[in-house]
Order: C-alpha cells, then sequence, then structure tokens
C-alpha cells in the first residue's frame, strides 16, 4: 500500500485500539523520514482526522523533533507495547476489599488484566443503572488527557458526577502517550469539534474537579503530576493552525 494511501486508512479507521492504529500510522509516517516538510505535512494531516488520539499526537511530536524519525518511531512502538499502566492498576487495586465493587467506564482493554487479577472484586459496567451508586470505585479509561482535563466516554461524566456526590474515588486509566503536556493538550482540545466522526461518543472530563488519581505508566499521580511526566515533546508547528 502506497504511504498516502496507508495514512488515509489510518485516519479513516473506526474505533479501533489504540496500539495497531499507533503501529500503522508509525510506518506509514516512517515512508517520509527523509523529507521533513513531507512528514510535517502528513502528521498534520492525520491529526486532522484524529484529534481524539493522544498516542498519535505523541508519535508525532516525536518524530519530528528526533534525529532520525525512523528510529524513534521505532522507539515510540516499543514502548507502547511495552507500556506498564495495566500492572501499575493492578497494583494500585491491591488496596481493595474483597467483595468491593469497582465501576469501569471506557474502552474495556485497559481494565481486562486487573479484572482477571481480581476475581474478587465484583465489576461493573456504566450500562448497569445503579452501578455508580453502588460503586467502591470509578475506573475512566482515556486515549487523550491533558493536565487538567480528558477526552473520555460520554458515561463517564455522569459516572464521575455521582461518584464525587458520594464521595466515591475516580482514577482516571490512562497509559504510554496518552498524557499531553499543557500547550499540546491546549492546541488539540482547541481544534476538538464533538461532531466529527472521530469524535462520537466522547465528552471532556474536568479532572481537578474529579479524579482522584491518574493511573500512568510510572505510578499513581495526581494530574498534574501526571501531565508534568509526559514525554510528549512541545511542537507547536504540528497543531497550529
Amino acid at each position: 500500500m502506497h504511504p498516502i494511501e496507508r495514512l488515509r486508512y489510518v485516519a479513516r479507521a473506526g474505533v479501533v485500539p489504540v496500539g495497531p492504529l499507533v503501529r500503522e500510522a508509525a510506518a506509514a509516517l516512517a515512508s517520509f523520514a527523509d523529507d521533513p516538510k513531507g512528514l510535517l505535512t502528513s502528521c498534520r494531516r492525520l491529526l486532522d482526522r484524529r484529534r481524539d488520539c493522544g498516542p498519535l499526537v505523541w508519535l508525532a511530536a516525536r518524530m519530528l523533533s528526533a534525529m532520525d524519525p525512523r528510529a524513534e518511531a521505532a522507539r515510540v512502538v516499543s514502548e507502547l507495547e511495552a507500556d506498564p499502566t495495566g500492572r501499575v492498576l493492578e497494583g494500585g487495586l491491591d488496596t481493595l476489599a474483597t467483595g468491593s465493587s469497582v465501576l469501569t467506564v471506557g474502552e474495556s482493554g485497559a481494565f481486562g488484566d486487573a479484572a482477571q487479577d481480581r476475581p474478587d472484586v465484583r465489576w461493573m459496567e456504566a450500562d448497569d443503572p445503579e452501578a455508580a451508586a453502588g460503586a467502591d470505585l470509578v475506573l475512566v479509561a482515556t486515549d487523550c488527557a491533558g493536565p487538567s482535563h480528558a477526552l473520555v466516554a460520554t458515561d463517564a461524566v455522569a459516572a464521575a458526577e455521582t461518584a464525587r456526590v458520594r464521595g466515591t474515588p475516580v482514577w482516571l486509566v490512562t497509559g504510554a502517550g496518552r498524557i499531553l503536556p499543557e500547550p499540546m493538550w491546549d492546541m488539540l482540545s482547541a481544534r476538538h469539534r464533538f461532531e466529527d466522526p472521530s469524535m462520537h461518543g466522547l465528552a471532556v472530563l474536568d479532572l481537578h474537579r474529579f479524579v482522584t488519581r491518574v493511573v500512568t505508566p510510572s505510578g499513581l499521580r495526581t494530574p498534574t503530576e501526571a501531565a508534568r511526566r509526559s514525554n510528549c515533546p512541545v511542537v507547536p508547528e504540528l497543531l497550529a493552525r
């Protein structure tokens, strides 16, 4: 497949896991590694279509700021595949007592291993009308977050509001490349258009208001701490209008 066609395929992909999406994008963008202008243009076009995916911003920013974009793309894919966030979540859940109830909102893959590790916990999904009121912990998955806000499934906002009223902790489950530094988040969020197909079913969650902890590759953090540890370079020209 021609690199341009491959990028179009990635840009038009529907709801797919982050891993395959980033791998395909990395392979396509690597074709422009020796053409800085072409690489920038291709990255911009990809993000015009996929403003919902933090790891694509992370990939593009790292390639554009690297001396060897092709090698950097391979490193990004390797880091994504070795992402330890799932183990961090499992460790955090060790504090839950047997019989506790956990409500999960968002991509189920973010919680799968943790659920298998704790079969003694009652796992609930947002389509259960009594779930939010009866949960001891709410886990919300995101593929794109900044220091103070995150893109989440629309159900997450109502669940977080109920949790706040009841004093239930809410953890935002992220992962490699999903947390952007403030300048990159601000530029990206200014371009969010929720009528776009890629944004369907998403809403913005206020982290400082609702989120107790952020589950990151480096541990459980506050939203501000999590953003400070982002390894996404600030590349203004990537998201400039």
